[in-house]
């Protein structure tokens, strides 16, 4: 039986390697893309999922009461959104 340190080491491991992914397809997206709007998204797609990794495995919210990680979750889809919405209109 793996005690829960060892069990957050792991997922914060995968969550690391996703996160450094994620930053290089960030960095790279600009080479392969020519639209604008879609590169546009496509990086906040990817500051979504880098937000939701840092809030649920780093901040350790995923099991923290409802209320705070709704919070943290909230701002880090809501800001993306309205920079989607200043920047594509």
């Amino acid at each position: 039986m793996k005690n829960n340190k060892t069990v957050n080491m792991a997922a914060a491991t995968k969550s690391w390697l996703l996160l450094i992914a994620l930053s290089v397809i960030a960095i790279y997206l600009p080479e392969f893309v020519d639209h604008k709007s879609f590169y546009t998204i496509a990086a906040l797609v990817i500051v979504v999922i880098k937000g939701q990794q840092i809030v649920d495995i780093f901040m350790e919210l995923k099991n923290a009461p409802k209320f705070w990680r709704l919070l943290f979750l909230s701002y880090i889809t809501l800001l993306p959104l309205i920079i989607s919405v200043i920047y594509l209109t």
